[in-house]
């Protein structure tokens, strides 16, 4: 087992570098999110749905996305509508200017991506596809 000591070590490391470099290039494109922000609008800009399936839907749990949602709210990125039949709950989806936001960014994290894969073949994406796939069902499973 000491061979997987380091695991998270690496898994940490690597979100931090990817993280920071999104950072960079919504700055650089001048867009105000940050890489959480964007992962709940790329969602949104595919559909309208309840902030509940957000959170499930991003792997964040539903104070984290309420938080998320807010601030996106207070920047007029997306609306959160109370829904009719159960006024606990609520719809949230995106604005124009929240559509515009998606274009401008969208290619910022198509190049943070390109630069992530770079020197990986396809076999190596896959396998780590597809490993990275069967650490999280491990963790999931456990806790189901």
């Amino acid at each position: 087992m000491s061979q997987y000591k380091e695991l998270g070590s690496f898994i940490d490391r690597t979100y931090k570098v990817v993280r920071q470099d999104l950072i960079n290039r919504f700055k650089n494109a001048g867009v105000d999110i940050t890489p959480e922000q964007w992962v709940i609008l790329n969602k949104l800009s595919e559909k309208d749905m309840f902030q509940t399936d957000l959170a499930s839907m991003s792997f964040r749990d539903k104070p984290t996305v309420s938080r998320i949602v807010d601030l996106l709210v207070k920047k007029n990125l997306v609306e959160r509508i109370r829904d009719k039949l159960d006024g606990r709950k609520y719809h949230v989806k995106i604005t124009p200017k929240g559509n515009n936001v998606i274009r401008k960014a969208t290619p910022a994290v198509e190049a943070s991506r390109k630069l992530g894969w770079t020197n990986l073949s396809d076999q190596e994406y896959e396998t780590l596809i597809a490993t990275l796939d069967k650490i999280f069902t491990n963790y999931s499973e456990r806790d189901s």
